[in-house]
């Protein structure tokens, strides 16, 4: 049996480095993306170019939802609105109603549907709990890079080796 933390794709790459080939050869049609960490820093306002980049192309492939624990619904809806993609804020995760939801209205078999992010406690529990594909990503700093060590997952992965 599948661990509830462990990553379909621990990719270890930022989300920009991604491959839109890799998606669609798993059969992926749409994607639930994390907001703070994965698309830019919780620290920034700015989306960085190439996220921006990114999600222009991913538009053409596949249907995208931004899925957020922030409790601002004026952060989340703003980025929504600059990258034009629909969105949930105070989506809890892990818990599972909001990305139900959220995959319901998406209206697609769950099969073909991954949810991308930089936490395994959050995003990465609630794709399995959700049985959608599930992607880890390297967290974004304020300049737009990825982080070089990112302690919360560090923690979270070697919790996650006591908890099998």
């Amino acid at each position: 049996m599948r661990s509830i933390l462990k990553a379909h794709w621990d990719s270890k790459l930022p989300i920009y480095e991604i491959s839109h080939f890799k998606l669609q050869k798993d059969g992926i049609k749409s994607l639930l993306i994390d907001v703070d960490g994965t698309l830019l820093s919780r620290q920034s306002n700015k989306i960085p170019s190439n996220v921006k980049n990114w999600i222009e192309e991913s538009k053409k492939l596949f249907s995208l939802y931004l899925i957020s624990n922030n409790p601002s619904d004026e952060r989340i809806k703003k980025i929504a609105k600059e990258l034009d993609l629909r969105y949930k804020s105070k989506a809890y995760k892990p818990r599972k109603k909001v990305t139900l939801d959220v995959i319901s209205e998406m209206n697609e078999d769950s099969k073909n549907i991954a949810i991308i992010g930089d936490r395994i406690f959050t995003d990465i529990i609630v794709g399995n709990r959700c049985n959608i594909h599930t992607i880890l990503v390297k967290r974004l700093s304020r300049n737009g890079l990825p982080v070089k060590f990112n302690l919360t997952l560090f923690l979270e992965k070697l919790i996650s080796i006591f908890l099998k």
